[in-house]
């Protein structure tokens, strides 16, 4: 499908859903905002309060001090991940027309340390890329760039099967995804002027163009 085909999908299949949209882009970013503010804001009381420095400084390296945080943290890091994935199934749904309510944000939760294990190793390998030089860190970036679809329509792969699924599945489309993705550059720079309240609409829309991308091009990796 072309890139104009892709677009134009994405918005018939938005037609009479861009309300629920903007509520699930609502609700992850509020439950987003909260648990991180919670993993943040003892660090935040103490370091603010110059009377309590010293007991800060004294107590940093004190497991008493530091556990209650780190517990938080990797709460909001699983939290996150949960809605990453319960996301991606949403716009992926909408995509395909099929009937789905913002309680999907919520569906993928038992494959929130799923996608952890794959962006810890997507990391890593778009890390190994860039030490060569930015290009190869780029086209590395596009080459994993669909394991969260692959994740959602098929967990069974793993991380590992996810990651080479992606990567057999951009062979060849690297590009198209790149000048895809470029062509809301417009959008974003119309988003900020208004303060990002447009990005209400661009959201939804390009997340449902770039679902519609994966799924013009998922059978390329079934094939490989």
């Amino acid at each position: 499908m072309s890139r104009v085909e892709l677009k134009e999908n994405a918005k018939k299949s938005l037609k009479g859903n861009w309300g629920q949209a903007i509520l699930v882009m609502i609700i992850m970013g509020v439950i987003t905002s909260l648990v991180t503010s919670i993993a943040l804001i003892g660090n935040k009381a103490v370091i603010s309060n110059p009377e309590n420095l010293s007991q800060f400084l004294d107590d940093f390296n004190s497991f008493a001090f530091g556990a209650p945080q780190i517990i938080a943290t990797i709460l909001s890091i699983i939290v996150g991940a949960c809605l990453t994935l319960g996301s991606v199934s949403y716009y992926l749904k909408v995509s395909r027309n099929e009937e789905v309510t913002f309680k999907e944000l919520f569906s993928k939760a038992h494959l929130g340390l799923l996608y952890i294990g794959v962006s810890i190793m997507t990391s890593i390998f778009i890390g190994l890329w860039s030490l060569l030089l930015i290009i190869p860190g780029i086209i590395a970036t596009y080459k994993y760039s669909m394991v969260n679809y692959i994740m959602v329509d098929n967990p069974e792969l793993g991380v590992m099967g996810a990651i080479r699924r992606s990567k057999e599945m951009m062979y060849g489309h690297k590009m198209d995804y790149f000048v895809l993705q470029l062509s809301f550059i417009g959008w974003g720079l119309l988003s900020a002027c208004t303060m990002g309240i447009l990005l209400l609409y661009v959201t939804p829309y390009m997340n449902v163009t770039c679902a519609n991308f994966y799924n013009s091009i998922k059978d390329d990796g079934a094939k490989k």
